[in-house]
Order: structure tokens, then C-alpha cells, then sequence
């Protein structure tokens, strides 16, 4: 994919999320909580998933999107690592053929203005950037933590 089509991709109105949304634990990945595999429904035919991660030890958390046999093309980073020469916050896209490969590494936007927001927040945020619909109950693990007496 390269820069014209990611972009094709992002800005086309109508993409969709139907299902319900509650990360888990595995195992391998403590402590993170996540929740792969999430189809975004596209005009295109394009095979992307959203993959969302949450550390509840540190509080951070990932939201990335997936050219499935490609590799990421798009991630929403917050209250993780700095990187540099962002700093917690950022949104990495991708720029290049090469940036799946690569991690998706160049032009990274620094995002202090997500910092501190609990995950629901971040997806509906993340959803209207991406203009993706969301028709399920997104349970936010950060949410409930902290409402839980």
C-alpha cells in the first residue's frame, strides 16, 4: 500500500465496526489486555483489522490498524514510550510502501492533547479520524477500573 491508497483508505466515508468490543488477557502479553482481529467493513475490499492494546500497570494505550498479510499502516500510541521526537501521545501513519516493514517509523505526530484519556474516549476519537462507525459496545478496562469501589 503505498501513500495514495492509505489515504484513499482513511478519508472514505462508510467504513464500519459491528462488533462488541471487551479486551482480554493472554497469557504471553500480561499485563497488557487487548482485543484483535476487529474487521473494519470497507467499500474497498480492503482487508484490514484493528488491534487495541491496554497496559493497565503503566496505563498506556495502542490502537493499530492492520493491512492483514502486510503489516500495521496505521497506530494511535498514548501514554506509552516517547518517540522521539514526539513524546507519549502520537499517531504513526503510514508514508511509504516500506513502512509496514518498518513499523511504521516516519513523520510522527505528536499527540499531547490524547494524553490522560481513557481508552473509550480514544477509540470514538480514533473512529471519527478514521471515519469509521462504530454499531457495538466498546467496554473500556480503564473505565471500570476506576469507577470500581
Amino acid at each position: 500500500m503505498d501513500r495514495k491508497a492509505f489515504e484513499e483508505l482513511r478519508d472514505l466515508p462508510g467504513k464500519k465496526i459491528r462488533k462488541d468490543i471487551r479486551l482480554s488477557r493472554k497469557k504471553d502479553l500480561l499485563p497488557n489486555l487487548t482485543a484483535d482481529n476487529i474487521t473494519i467493513e470497507n467499500e474497498l475490499g480492503i482487508d484490514v483489522v484493528m488491534n487495541i492494546n491496554y497496559n493497565e500497570e503503566v496505563g498506556s494505550k495502542t490502537i493499530n490498524v492492520v493491512l492483514k498479510g502486510r503489516g500495521p499502516i496505521c497506530r494511535l500510541d498514548v501514554d506509552g514510550p516517547a518517540h522521539r521526537p514526539a513524546g507519549r501521545s502520537h499517531k504513526h501513519s503510514l508514508q511509504t510502501p516500506r513502512c509496514p516493514d518498518r513499523n511504521l517509523p516516519d513523520n510522527v505526530l505528536d499527540r499531547p492533547d490524547l494524553a490522560g484519556k481513557p481508552l473509550g474516549e480514544l477509540f470514538a476519537i480514533f473512529c471519527e479520524m478514521a471515519r469509521i462507525e462504530y454499531e457495538g459496545t466498546f467496554e473500556s478496562p480503564d473505565e471500570l477500573t476506576e469507577s470500581s469501589p
